[in-house]
């Protein structure tokens, strides 16, 4: 004689991971839409299984500095029968902008006294940095002098800088000599 002594089978939920995608930026820009990516799929399950949607977010703003920064991923109302979910975060890299120092081709003509060319133009300046140029040609002789721009911003460090130097011209004066009579 058999007796039979009957089982259970349990079936536990599969993990779904929800993981943030990796992103980047240039410094000052805004920041890009934040999405995310679900892996984990058993069979030939896919996303129409999952409902409703997770919720990524970051520190980082458009005045963050250049760097990487956290973007979290969070539970919302996601959810599918047969799934459970996890969650792993990803990166937002913000990277250098680009910043152009141009000097200004200035001419003059000799007079005796110091001659400076200071003007120039900054391309790729963002938001409300404050960027100090310093640098710029500076002489008395008639010549040709070119600069050699600097640039000091306590943001520097956000900006891959390239310099345009100009130069200033020094002509020569007109001096006109007239015999005496």
């Amino acid at each position: 004689q058999f007796s039979y002594v009957n089982g259970s089978l349990a079936i536990t939920k599969a993990t779904l991971t929800v993981t943030a995608n990796d992103q980047s930026k240039v410094y000052g820009n805004t920041n890009p839409s934040l999405t995310y990516t679900i892996t984990g799929y058993k069979n030939s399950n896919t996303s129409s299984v999952v409902t409703g949607s997770a919720t990524v977010s970051t520190t980082a703003t458009t005045t963050s500095n250049v760097g990487s920064y956290t973007i979290t991923s969070a539970a919302n109302n996601l959810s599918a029968t047969n799934y459970q979910f996890s969650y792993a975060n990803g990166s937002l890299t913000i990277t250098q902008a680009p910043l152009t120092i141009t000097g200004a081709t200035t001419s003059v003509t000799y007079n005796g006294s110091a001659q400076t060319n200071n003007t120039a133009t900054i391309t790729g300046k963002k938001g409300t940095d404050v960027i100090t140029i310093s640098g710029y040609a500076s002489a008395t002789n008639a010549a040709t002098y070119s600069d050699n721009l600097s640039v000091t911003s306590p943001a520097l460090a956000n900006y891959n800088v390239s310099y345009v130097n100009g130069s200033l011209t020094i002509n020569k004066a007109t001096l006109t000599v007239t015999g005496a009579t």
